[in-house]
């Protein structure tokens, strides 16, 4: 991984955010969520996967699945549009087989330039999730 180092803005001895003011050498932080993000965790039996493509026009494309051993107990496909804030990324979207299923979800940028989910409208099993960008940032 490679950040420009005056891109990030020391915010105490515990987190490093990127840096929001103009400078020329600033990340930008669309274009820094802009892309491919994926993570799983266990817990409680159950194995949960995630994947997101945020697109720079604000919209993304996400699948989640929930194992217990082999079987699948939950496989669904959301879609709608994402904003990145203040270290927070909201995102707002459906269930694209079922689009009556709404979910709302927010994340925060971690120091170590993850996406911890924060609260949302998704179940129990989700509270753990963390996603990791691929590829170069």
């Amino acid at each position: 991984m490679y950040f420009a180092q005056s891109g990030l803005n020391s915010q105490g001895d515990s987190e490093n955010k990127i840096n929001t003011d103009n400078s020329p050498n600033n990340i930008d932080q669309g274009n820094f969520i802009t892309g491919l993000w994926r993570g799983f965790h266990e817990s409680e039996g159950l194995t949960v996967y995630y994947g997101y493509q945020f697109r720079p026009d604000g919209s993304f494309l996400a699948r989640h699945r929930i194992y217990q051993e082999r079987e699948i107990l939950e496989d669904i496909t959301w879609q709608g549009e994402w904003q990145f804030r203040d270290n927070t990324l909201t995102i707002k979207g459906f269930n694209s087989k079922d689009k009556t299923q709404q979910a709302t979800l927010e994340f925060k940028l971690t120091n170590t330039f993850r996406l911890a989910y924060e609260t949302g409208s998704l179940s129990e099993a989700y509270q753990m999730m963390i996603l990791n960008k691929l590829g170069q940032f």
